[in-house]
């Protein structure tokens, strides 16, 4: 499994990378990250660390995130509450203090933590070139009152974004790459764990950014509905509690057609069945699913595809074909291509499907 994640990671332009971080996540599109457009990145490493010192500096202007953290202290005097049982305690021992619990405004939280030992690894990657050290070093400076935090015990799911924090999506997405790749080179045990992170966060990426450049295509066109659904299983009788929910990547609508796409950015597109190579009936099985529920009470010509980006485990795939009157098609789209290419394949898939 490792050679196959990291050989997808590599197949990908470095500058492409960039390309898809613009689209899943608008923040990049600020006039501070402008001049990263005309850069030349030599390594994954120095673009996230581009990213993360301008977005780290940025945050510092704007004010760190900050959240109340109780706070115990003893004093001669009263704040907050008062803890009686640790005040009895200093009476019995002749001490005249007061034990307080109080709430502090602190930028000692979980996503600054994050930050801040994210730019402290990037520090010591040899892929950062040595200017850009410099201005990570300069960014910690302003992080002295955030504590670091362990890597191996990382829990993403904490993570909450809300209207006032949301500046914080885009650079925990870029921390979530840096910190995953440090993991593959620290880790020996559980490996297979942690490549699966890993291959999650590129996968997720590649994902959003599908997402996010048909809804961009369609607002430049004003025809084309674009979401990621949850088809309605249309269930009649039973509980249906323990069934997965249908949560396509891609859904686009056009007229009277329907496309489902299904992303996958990671593993083989074909497996070996009896000496046959054959599409993943796991991933056709998904796409099928996807396609038979959204067009059971339908009059649209529902069509689904399975959309591989492409590594160098396999060619280039452009195959279709009709199955129980819908049309299915299993695609690659080759990231390791000039980002003007990459554009044009995904145009011609609207045109080719929903035309």
């Amino acid at each position: 499994m490792r050679e196959i994640t990291m050989r997808a990671e590599e197949h990908v332009v470095i500058k492409n990378i960039y390309y898809m971080m613009t689209y899943a996540f608008k923040a990049l599109r600020f006039k501070q990250y402008a001049r990263l457009e005309t850069e030349d990145f030599e390594t994954i490493d120095d673009l996230l660390a581009a990213i993360l010192t301008i977005g780290i500096s940025t945050q510092r202007k704007r004010g760190f995130e900050r959240m109340y953290r109780p706070e115990h202290e003893r004093m001669h005097g009263i704040r907050g509450r008062i803890d009686m049982a640790d005040t009895a305690r200093l009476r019995m021992a002749g001490s005249n203090e007061v034990s307080c619990v109080y709430d502090e405004l602190s930028a000692d939280t979980y996503k600054n933590r994050i930050l801040k030992t994210t730019a402290r690894l990037l520090i010591d990657r040899p892929g950062v070139r040595k200017p850009r050290r410099r201005d990570l070093k300069r960014c910690l400076i302003s992080m002295q009152d955030m504590r670091f935090v362990d890597v191996r015990r990382l829990d993403w799911a904490r993570l909450r974004f809300e209207r006032n924090n949301a500046s914080y999506q885009l650079l925990m997405n870029v921390c979530r790459m840096v910190l995953d790749r440090q993991l593959l080179t620290e880790t020996g045990g559980n490996r297979k764990l942690v490549e699966y992170t890993s291959q999650r966060a590129l996968s997720d990426l590649y994902e959003k950014f599908v997402l996010e450049y048909y809804r961009e295509y369609s607002a430049h066109t004003h025809r084309m509905t674009v979401k990621a659904k949850k088809i309605d299983r249309k269930i009649e009788s039973g509980d249906s509690a323990f069934l997965p929910e249908l949560l396509t990547d891609v859904t686009l609508h056009l007229g009277d057609r329907t496309l489902i796409i299904d992303t996958k950015c990671y593993g083989q597109i074909l497996q070996t069945n009896y000496k046959k190579k054959i599409y993943r009936p796991k991933h056709i099985n998904q796409i099928q699913s996807y396609v038979l529920h959204e067009a059971f009470d339908s009059d649209d010509k529902v069509s689904g595809m399975l959309l591989y980006a492409l590594t160098d485990e396999d060619a280039e795939h452009d195959e279709s074909w009709n199955e129980l009157g819908h049309d299915f098609s299993v695609r690659t789209l080759n990231l390791g291509r000039d980002f003007r290419d990459i554009s044009a394949e995904l145009n011609n898939i609207v045109e080719r499907w929903l035309a």
